[in-house]
């Protein structure tokens, strides 16, 4: 199995055109926007949705547009992360301090609106109504995500068929748009396999940002631990725990989410354990990315490997 870095690396030419392009749409007259777009697109990000994108392209072997594409995905992804740092008050991503941190809440959320603008400027260029409308559809899918989750922040989802619509929304749409884009600048071809794999992939993806919120290492992450209850945020392995526990450990749990308890790791944890929630959403991960895979079936190209690899490392990576 190739890892994220060697994958990258086969990708090496597209990913360095990429790069350019995204200096070159984001510089302008202003400063600020060119301060804080700079920092946006320099900050450590994996390119995993223009990732997704070349794969699927060279798998049906299209090369028109791909740059211009993946420009635009990372371009929605990055104003969607200034937006969400603001509305968390985020003060850490990928280890570096967020826009919002660094120039203020105002600033980030502005420039995200510059972002969103300009990835539908380029949308126009590429000038196919399709690709048009599955991204402006993924926008607006995101943006209900976002609101949903902001109306049941500070609240345990007791449902978790509905915390799996919020992440789909939220982070599997655009994976899916990924995959389906490749698929509509190609012709059109396996968009039904293109948009299953991106959305199974995208909800795998979330899940293992949940699991490594609770279960992972701090100084991998490059995020502090359990810093999606401190944002009053239901996550899987929080949801499921909940679902399961006994009366004394709702209780608990419910003290700890309400701020209560200000020891949290250690009890929270036991708990986890004791419901295997730990567990459950390892599983979880492992479902969604077997469905990613299998939407591949039917599909050949040597990207398709690619794709198999990047679906398991990216459910098994560390940060």
């Amino acid at each position: 199995m190739r890892d994220l870095k060697q994958i990258s690396k086969s990708l090496h030419s597209d990913l360095e055109k990429l790069n350019i392009f995204l200096k070159k749409a984001t510089s302008t007259d202003v400063s600020l926007i060119n301060n804080l777009s700079s920092h946006m697109i320099e900050s450590g990000g994996k390119r995993i949705r223009p990732i997704i994108l070349m794969l699927f392209s060279r798998l049906f072997k299209n090369e028109k547009n791909v740059i211009e594409a993946g420009a635009i995905l990372e371009l929605i992804h990055a104003a969607t992360l200034l937006h969400d740092d603001v509305v968390d008050q985020s003060d850490i991503r990928h280890n570096i301090k967020t826009a919002n941190k660094l120039w203020g809440d105002d600033s980030a959320v502005l420039v995200g609106d510059f972002l969103y603008s300009r990835a539908f400027e380029l949308i126009v260029d590429i000038n196919k109504e399709k690709v048009y409308k599955i991204l402006a559809e993924t926008t607006n899918q995101i943006s209900q995500g976002e609101v949903i989750q902001l109306m049941v922040k500070d609240k345990i989802i007791d449902n978790t068929d509905k915390y799996l619509n919020i992440i789909y929304l939220k982070t599997g749409k655009l994976f899916e748009a990924s995959a389906a884009v490749a698929s509509e600048l190609a012709g059109g071809n396996y968009i039904d396999n293109a948009k299953s794999f991106g959305k199974n992939f995208g909800i795998a993806y979330q899940l293992r940002n949940d699991y490594l919120d609770y279960f992972g290492d701090e100084s991998e992450t490059g995020k502090n631990i359990i810093e999606d209850l401190s944002e009053g945020k239901s996550t899987l392995p929080l949801i499921h725990s909940y679902l399961n526990s006994n009366s004394d450990d709702k209780k608990i749990l419910l003290e700890i989410f309400e701020g209560k308890i200000l020891s949290k790791s250690n009890v929270l944890l036991e708990i986890f354990k004791r419901n295997n929630s730990d567990v459950y959403t390892r599983n979880k991960i492992k479902e969604y990315s077997d469905s990613a895979i299998e939407s591949l079936d039917g599909l050949s190209g040597e990207s398709k490997q690619s794709l198999v690899d990047l679906t398991h490392f990216c459910s098994q990576r560390i940060k």
